[in-house]
């Protein structure tokens, strides 16, 4: 009842949205204040769910894994698990020959090995969460459901890179994992780009002279109900202000309101 008043409610909420004088492009506004931005925004409406899933037992999964692959000594060494995390540190670190191969064809290959990773297959790169340096570099993944990723702490690999002279070396990484993701419902529209910069903008959150570096489209937890987690598409905006800082502004996709210091609720007894 629960879980069906809470998609009744985000039903509701879909027809409430900011105004502001529509007769003016959002493109137009921006530009009336210095805002920049790459590429136009998209008036496209794509579809999303509310998904649920469970926190991943990854003791119980690395001994199926093991049974599965008849190999009782995978990850065996140099092997924690804690928090619901799996870190691993690697014995022979893949090698990458230069930083141009940090992309996702190259990352999603690496991913395929059942010698280094459980559930590999289920992650894709996420580029715009990752961080290369001069030295170092972490390279975020996150699991997906129909071509939309998860961008939340509860389902992420997160690979460390170290370099070397002009090579890069995966020496280790911290995974989550969300088990059974599935929808609630059936799928929901989710408002569009220029919607939701329309709706950051009017609401004073794009400042003057500041630079919108890229938008994404991804699941985040906003709700967990006895044990079982609830994802919602949300809208991931990086905005770097004129002091050089770049801040993420969060939009519900469903709502079309801000959420960008909303934290997770949690029920246990309903």
């Amino acid at each position: 009842m629960f879980l069906f008043n809470l998609y009744r409610e985000a039903k509701i909420e879909q027809n409430i949205t900011y105004r502001t004088n529509e007769t003016i492009p959002i493109q137009k506004r921006l530009s009336s204040e210095n805002i920049r931005y790459e590429e136009e925004f998209s008036n496209d409406k794509l579809q999303g769910y509310y998904l649920s899933g469970v926190q991943t037992d990854f003791n119980q999964a690395l001994l199926d894994e093991r049974t599965r692959l008849n190999k009782p000594q995978l990850l065996e060494k140099q092997t924690t698990i804690a928090g619901g995390n799996l870190a691993h540190t690697l014995e022979t670190p893949v090698i990458l020959d230069n930083e141009s191969q940090i992309n996702a064809e190259t990352i999603d290959d690496i991913l395929t090995r059942t010698d280094l990773f459980l559930f590999g297959k289920e992650y894709q790169y996420l580029a715009d969460a990752s961080f290369i340096a001069d030295d170092y570099s972490e390279i975020v993944t996150g699991q997906f459901y129909e071509d939309i990723p998860l961008n939340d702490a509860s389902g992420r690999l997160t690979m460390i890179l170290e370099r070397v002279e002009d090579q890069w070396l995966l020496t280790k990484y911290v995974q989550s994992h969300v088990s059974d993701l599935a929808p609630l419902r059936e799928a929901m529209l989710v408002y569009s780009e220029s919607d939701i910069i329309n709706t950051l903008y009017v609401n004073n959150r794009i400042p003057v002279n500041s630079t919108i570096m890229w938008r994404q489209l991804a699941y985040k937890m906003t709700l967990k109900v006895r044990g079982q987690a609830i994802y919602v598409p949300t809208w991931f905006v990086a905005i770097e202000t004129t002091d050089g800082k770049t801040r993420i502004e969060l939009v519900n996709g469903f709502t079309n309101r801000i959420v960008t210091n909303s934290v997770v609720q949690t029920v246990e007894n309903q």
